[in-house]
């Protein structure tokens, strides 16, 4: 499956004394809507609209046609488990001069309103990703992503985040946000990124 989320219903069948499961494909928190295949020995159906269900009576028989649910049905079906799905991480993304882990002067502010959401979420979930564009050597591009991860973790340890709510990773050049040729400056990837859950 990709994107999207799905939910499971099983069900009884009284009248036909088996059991069975009902697959529901729903939008994930940005309203996107991937794709899932519901497989039984006898056959395969695909699902990939907003809502589209499909139910599987017996792995002997082939999953029902894809239908379409109303938001009325689905909520009865999986209202509880939806009210009490955790909230999406939130992300913020914190760049840097070429070369440099020291924060420029906008970020700062920009710390502050990830301090307020962590604390909102009464979060102690929270990541520090350091990375860097491709000028310089790999290596030097690590220890620098890692300096740069360090340097917004310790301005949200010194605002108050506990050093056990705080994981401090750093990619180096390997997981830039613009992939670019060894040697090109692409200040989007230099860059710290924060991940609240």
């Amino acid at each position: 499956m990709k994107n999207g989320r799905v939910f499971f219903a099983i069900f009884g069948l009284m009248l036909a004394g088996c059991s069975g499961t009902t697959v529901v494909l729903v939008p994930d928190a940005s309203g996107k809507v991937g794709k899932v295949s519901v497989k039984t020995k006898a056959g395969e159906q695909m699902l990939s609209q907003a809502g589209e269900s499909t139910t599987a009576s017996s792995v002997d028989k082939a999953p029902t046609p894809g239908k379409v649910l109303d938001d009325t049905k689905i909520q009865k079906m999986f209202g509880v488990a939806l009210a009490n799905e955790p909230a999406p991480p939130l992300h913020y993304s914190i760049n840097f001069q070429a070369g440099s882990a020291e924060l420029l002067p906008d970020s700062k502010p920009l710390l502050m309103t990830v301090f307020a959401a962590i604390q909102a979420r009464k979060s102690c979930d929270v990541s520090a990703i350091g990375h860097s564009d491709r000028v310089g050597d790999d290596r030097s591009n690590k220890g620098l992503s890692l300096k740069r991860a360090e340097s917004v973790a310790n301005v949200l340890k010194a605002i108050g985040l506990g050093d056990d709510c705080l994981d401090v990773r750093y990619y180096g050049e390997s997981d830039p946000v613009i992939p670019t040729a060894d040697g090109v400056a692409e200040p989007r990837n230099r860059r710290v990124e924060i991940e609240v859950r």
